[in-house]
């Protein structure tokens, strides 16, 4: 009998663990399926994020103090672990691929068999009920080869593809303003051309991959292909797959400098793109940015072609009067050769001007005449959560700029908030993420501007937010106008009692649930 109820005591302990494996499932792969930034998100905040303290108390009496029906106790307390209910909202749901399913159900499996690890009954039970993790990492593992065929399979699928159907390939890479140049490349050269481009933030080799196997059809003459990289090689490797005519560096800075750890890193990994280019090939480069010029200079397979804000020589076009309104911005393009169109575009964000020079070179190297292009300018709108301006409720405007946030981006975002007059301007933001060893100084910046550009400020996330509030204090912020709270359901709960018609409010980023959970 005794024996009988301590297996049940594991069963119930392994039934909760592998509802665990969705949750680690979950964190790992927002975190890229990498196993090392996984377990050092894990092991941040042991005690929140990995173990359950009550559990492994009530294992140890059970096994020092050899309580009579423990086995009993521990079941049922597993059972209230299994059926109880986790209001926690979630910004973005596990996506259950077909891989995530593989992989969960892997570890579901490894989990039941570790039912059979010998051991006295409560030490394997608390050892079940913290194996999630390991059981998630260890299934990977295991599924690697798997895996690494099944890939294989739709590379080659969409390499064949491509291969017969022949679109001309325009990569963008770049540390911030690839999607926005891609939904603006996109809208210019359909002024003309049949085109596909990678939805969303498909930005990996996988990703591009799904694209063409799925969405590229006879009719498209045109692939845009957004690459985005984490680690030297991942652009190159996309690279190696579509084989771009056409780059487009759009800027090089700090973003994700945790993982870079250095700007050349950055520089090196963005040039990938440029490197696989052909000699009748064309790379463009902002030339406003200096990472970037400095790549252009270096350039000498293929074509280079240069944008920005002056005509300072080198650039092939560039902008001059530009104005932002509240219809938007309006601006005028001036070509090398000479041409000038006076554009205006329904977005925010005078660093956007950049964005649709981008796209426009790359237009005018299609044959798109400066009519076609200054139509097609007409016509854009902001990427999903870039400086996207919306109606709110009671009156109120929005600023939606949550999809991530970079020094550019971000201190562009406040220029925009400024610009709102009539009403209270408000800041919510959790801060900027994944700068490494510029976090600090990165944010104090983040937090200097926004005393400039805020009435009312709310950092979401005390610990991570500390930089920011000390560039608040220095700038000399009111801090009577300042809130610090856990959460955006926290910010929106005051929101009632504190807004009136004319107020103005800039979300500034959104991390993800691996950032915010405690």
């Amino acid at each position: 009998m005794n024996l009988a109820l301590s297996y049940l005591a594991l069963l119930a302990s392994a039934l909760v663990a592998s509802r665990r494996a969705a949750h680690a499932l979950h964190m790992w792969q927002m975190d890229s399926y990498l196993n090392h930034r996984y377990l050092q998100w894990l092991f941040a905040k042991p005690v929140a994020r990995y173990i359950d303290l009550p559990s492994l108390g009530l294992a140890l009496l059970a096994l020092f103090l050899a309580i009579p029906f423990s086995a009993p106790m521990w079941t049922v307390w597993c059972a209230w672990l299994f059926l109880r209910k986790n209001n926690t909202p979630v910004k973005k749901p596990l996506n259950l691929t077909v891989r995530a399913r593989r992989t969960l159900w892997a570890a579901r499996v490894l989990l039941f068999l570790a039912v059979l690890l010998p051991g006295p009954w409560p030490i394997v039970a608390v050892f079940l009920l913290h194996a999630a993790p390991w059981a998630v990492l260890a299934a990977n593992e295991l599924l690697k080869p798997v895996q690494a065929h099944i890939n294989k399979g739709f590379l080659k699928s969409a390499s064949a593809r491509l291969a017969e159907l022949k679109p001309l390939v325009i990569g963008i890479a770049g540390s911030y303003g690839k999607t926005s140049t891609k939904y603006f490349l996109d809208v210019l050269l359909s002024e003309k051309f049949t085109v596909v481009k990678s939805p969303g933030n498909y930005n990996t080799l996988l990703g591009i991959t799904r694209v063409i196997n799925e969405s590229l059809r006879p009719e498209h003459k045109i692939l845009i292909a957004e690459m985005g990289a984490y680690r030297r090689g991942e652009v190159k490797e996309i690279a190696d797959l579509v084989h771009p005519k056409i780059g487009i560096i759009c800027s090089i800075g700090p973003e994700h400098f945790e993982r870079f750890l250095s700007m050349d890193n950055i520089e090196r990994t963005n040039y990938e793109l440029i490197e696989e280019l052909p000699a009748d090939g064309l790379a463009v480069f902002n030339g406003a940015n200096d990472h970037c010029r400095k790549l252009a200079a270096q350039t000498r397979h293929t074509r280079v072609a240069l944008y920005g804000l002056s005509n300072d020589g080198q650039c092939d076009l560039w902008a001059e009067d530009i104005q932002h309104t509240s219809e938007g911005l309006r601006f005028t393009i001036i070509t090398r050769e000479g041409q000038r169109a006076t554009a205006a575009a329904p977005i925010a964000g005078r660093h956007m001007v950049l964005n649709i020079l981008g796209a426009t070179r790359v237009a005018l190297e299609m044959g798109l005449t400066i009519d076609e292009i200054v139509r097609g300018i007409a016509k854009l709108m902001p990427a999903p959560h870039r400086l996207e301006i919306k109606q709110g409720a009671g009156g109120t405007t929005i600023i939606d700029d949550s999809y991530n946030s970079n020094p550019v981006g971000a201190a562009e975002a406040l220029y925009v908030l400024s610009q709102f007059k009539g009403g209270k301007r408000l800041l919510v933001t959790p801060g900027m993420i994944e700068l490494g060893s510029l976090h600090r100084e990165e944010n104090e910046k983040l937090g200097r501007l926004a005393a400039q550009s805020a009435d009312f400020i709310f950092l979401v996330g005390a610990e991570q937010t500390r930089p920011i509030q000390d560039g608040l204090r220095a700038a000399g912020f009111d801090e009577s106008n300042l809130r610090i709270v856990k959460d955006l359901q926290e910010v929106t709960a005051m929101f009632p009692k504190l807004l009136r018609p004319g107020d103005t409010i800039l979300f500034e980023n959104d991390l993800p649930d691996l950032y915010t959970e405690n």
